[in-house]
């Protein structure tokens, strides 16, 4: 991490989380873009999957860690900083907080103003990277469809935002969990790296899986004289990027319940979701251990 970046940022599970809203996070990783002075960095936007692994993977942890931003990505991470920061912990704060993100949502934003899920950031960094007339290449495998739908999207929309180049996320023939382990084995496309190398993009959106994504992340990072590199996840998925995926209706987004509209039209991801009662576990738990400070 980049100890000259400092904002306020609270300890989740033992995961680092900055508390930002968007414009100040799209002002920091802008400005860094800009200045080719700056070394290439990566950031991460943790949700509950995240800080689930890495409460329990120490080597994930580090991943998350030595981000130089991590952004939250979810009602989550508002939900467990306010608990552990924001009062005595308790069962009743547990159950209260959660009943708060529904009837009275500004409860849990006192230590993390905002949260960036879905594709709301992503769009609104795009808006500012134009604006600053910064250089833009995406990596990934949107779900039924490519990483050019993507790149044609934000086109149509930012027409005066340069994408100098795109990159699919199935790298050697391989994807998923068998690139990842290739990746720890230190294998890397380096047809991609050259690519990077000659379009000297200033942001780079990798949609990918997680961990994946930061493991790519990583890799790339130290071949690359600059650049802000960023995990998206599923973003390319969604409508707005060329996907097919839809957003949650505004009224589930408002009251943290995006997870529930994935799993309405995703049933195969309820496995997945074991991960938010086994997250709020492992807050209430660590809040009977440690004490609530901000660092």
């Amino acid at each position: 991490m980049n100890t000259a970046r400092s904002p306020k940022h609270y300890d989740l599970l033992g995961v680092r989380v900055d508390a930002l809203d968007m414009s100040a996070a799209a002002e920091l990783i802008t400005a860094r873009a800009a200045d080719p002075k700056q070394p290439a960095s990566y950031v991460v936007k943790p949700y509950v999957e995240f800080l689930d692994q890495g409460h329990r993977d120490e080597h994930v942890r580090a991943l998350l860690n030595n981000a130089w931003l991590s952004l939250p990505d979810s009602v989550s991470t508002q939900w467990a900083a306010a608990y552990l920061y924001g009062g005595k912990p308790s069962w009743w704060r547990v159950m209260s907080l959660g009943i708060g993100i529904m009837v009275y949502p500004r409860v849990i934003r006192r230590q993390i103003p905002e949260k960036f899920g879905g594709t709301t950031f992503a769009w609104k960094l795009l808006e500012d990277c134009a604006a600053r007339r910064l250089r833009i290449y995406l990596i990934g495998s949107p779900v039924q469809s490519d990483i050019s739908v993507a790149a044609k999207a934000i086109r149509q929309r930012l027409p005066e935002l340069e994408v100098v180049g795109t990159w699919p996320g199935h790298l050697k023939g391989k994807s998923g969990e068998g690139l990842r382990k290739a990746l720890q084995r230190g294998a890397i496309e380096q047809e991609l790296v050259e690519d990077l190398r000659e379009t000297k993009p200033d942001i780079i959106l990798v949609g990918m899986s997680f961990p994946l994504q930061v493991e790519l992340m990583v890799k790339l990072m130290p071949q690359l004289t600059h650049g802000v590199l960023i995990g998206e996840g599923g973003t390319f998925d969604y409508a707005s990027f060329g996907g097919v995926r839809t957003k949650a209706p505004r009224i589930l987004q408002q009251i943290g319940l995006e997870w529930l509209w994935r799993l309405i039209l995703e049933p195969s991801r309820w496995r997945r979701q074991l991960a938010i009662p086994r997250f709020v576990w492992a807050v209430y738990q660590s809040s009977r251990t440690r004490p609530g400070n901000t660092r």
